[in-house]
């Protein structure tokens, strides 16, 4: 109680000198005892505004696509351009985001590796990713996690003939092993069944990131989940895979699943 009197008597000595001093020596005072609470309180407004101005002013994805391990220049701003025009969408009305910010190595589980897989994990809970695209031992990494669509769900038969030997399929008898008993075991002691082919190849792949390839003919029961992009127009043009050869596939659970389809059309020009 003494203390807060003190404080008390000290405020209104302060005032008393004050009196009639004119506007500067006010300000003068001011500033030299609240100028971090007017810091402060100037910050949190400003962030209050934006947040508001933000959800205001936020419109409904269109189509969310990440591309992972991509390079180039200006790559994001032109693939969304070019979608926007490809898909003939309104952007005053909806965006088109095509994140060129994610970085993922396997061999590697860095800052970065890890941030990526959470933000893959975040954005699909909430519905808001439609299409991954990444070289191919990535795009084989979440594939294999079973993060993609079944293409014959969103293709007809024809469409994806039309692919030719462009279609990236994975064994679901390796999906279904990855997330079995057996692999969470090996995971820990590092130890597998070697006459296990499936088991080999998860050997592999943790062991050096790489694609794992299998013959479509060998595979128990293959699922197209992907789309390979080699030599297309729009990938060569954007700079976005020059070292490595990139695959684009659809997310499960897409809740735009017509532009997700127009985003692989798109990149396959």
């Amino acid at each position: 109680m003494a203390e807060q009197n003190s404080v008390s008597e000290e405020i209104r000595a302060q005032r008393q000198k004050l009196k009639g001093q004119g506007f500067k020596a006010h300000w003068d005072y001011f500033w030299e005892y609240y100028k971090i609470h007017t810091f402060v309180a100037v910050v949190v407004i400003i962030f209050i505004i934006s947040l508001i101005n933000q959800i205001a002013t936020k419109k409904p994805y269109a189509m969310y696509a990440m591309t992972i391990n991509c390079a180039g220049i200006d790559v994001q701003q032109n693939l969304q351009n070019g979608f926007y025009e490809f898909a003939g969408i309104d952007s005053k009305e909806f965006d088109v985001i095509v994140d060129t910010t994610s970085t993922f190595d396997y061999t590697n589980l860095d800052t970065s590796t890890v941030t990526t897989s959470e933000k893959i994990m975040a954005l699909m809970a909430a519905s808001d990713l439609d299409s991954i695209v990444a070289d191919e031992g990535t795009f084989f990494h979440f594939a294999a996690q079973d993060n993609f669509m079944d293409l014959r769900k969103v293709f007809s038969r024809e469409e994806l003939d039309s692919f030719g030997d462009k279609v990236f399929y994975i064994d679901q008898a390796y999906i279904d092993y990855v997330s079995s008993d057996e692999y969470d075991n090996y995971f820990l002691s590092h130890e597998y069944d070697k006459s296990n082919k499936y088991a080999v190849m998860a050997a592999q792949h943790d062991e050096t990131g790489e694609y794992i390839a299998m013959p479509v003919d060998e595979m128990e029961d293959p699922v197209p989940v992907g789309i390979i992009l080699e030599g297309t127009t729009t990938i060569e043009k954007s700079g976005a895979y020059y070292a490595s050869t990139p695959v684009v596939g659809i997310t499960v659970n897409t809740a735009r699943l017509d532009n997700a389809k127009k985003f692989i059309e798109y990149l396959n020009q």
